[in-house]
């Protein structure tokens, strides 16, 4: 079944597609195939497949698991947010992990209180998360003459992490405890109390590494799968 919907709630059960406009309350016990958000949509749990944000805000104060996030707008999850791909405009926060089978492409804010887990995590924009586990991680500024024009100051914040495990690690004016990585790339004032395991380290010269540690266990560490 198929709902088009503006200002109202939608009921438990199964829908193919439901797109949801003005402020929308979606009941526990829904399952989508497709859900499109052009507006506020705010639900206690979250289960289906293809999320597609259209300068939407989504608010979840449970679990999200779905099979792929895209778009551009607001996402906010209170528990764990787990997909498949991720591949986004603005801002994605979640409080609990956040586990994806595939690749994470943000442009804007990506924020985590627990874990970030993906095959590959590509940012433009600022990094906010407690432990980072992928392949491959890229964090380079977002430039726009928007940001500046509005003092949006959030999108060129400083990034943070306290662990960050990893194989190419390539970061801008990120701050972390412990970087875990093969190959390591830094610019912009990166600050970085030990950096582990790195056969190969480059930069513009303005990174502060405390302390190198060539050999370094990280076997507790390794990454979680969705």
């Amino acid at each position: 079944m198929n709902l088009r919907l503006s200002d109202g709630h939608v009921a438990a059960g199964r829908y193919r597609t439901i797109t949801a406009r003005g402020h929308t309350v979606i009941d526990p016990g829904v399952v989508f195939d497709t859900l499109v958000v052009a507006g506020v949509v705010t639900m206690a749990g979250c289960r289906g497949g293809t999320v597609e944000c259209k300068a939407g805000r989504m608010v979840c104060t449970g679990d999200m698991d779905v099979r792929s996030i895209g778009g551009y707008g607001e996402i906010h999850v209170s528990g764990r947010l787990s997909c498949q791909t991720l591949r986004f405009v603005g801002v994605v926060r979640a409080d609990g992990d956040l586990v994806c089978a595939g690749d994470v492409t943000v442009d804007g804010i990506l924020s985590n209180d627990r874990i970030i887990s993906a095959t590959s995590v590509t940012l433009r924009g600022v990094l906010e998360s407690t432990d980072v586990r992928t392949d491959t991680l890229s964090v380079e500024p977002l430039h726009s003459m928007m940001l500046t024009r509005h003092a949006m100051g959030e999108y060129t914040a400083s990034s943070r992490a306290r662990t960050v495990v990893g194989n190419a690690v390539r970061v801008h004016a990120l701050t972390c405890v412990t970087l875990h990585a093969d190959a390591v790339e830094l610019s912009e004032r990166c600050r970085i109390e030990r950096l582990c395991n790195a056969s190969h380290v480059a930069g513009d010269g303005t990174a502060d590494v405390s302390l190198f540690c060539p050999t370094c266990s990280q076997t507790h560490l390794k990454r979680r799968r969705a």
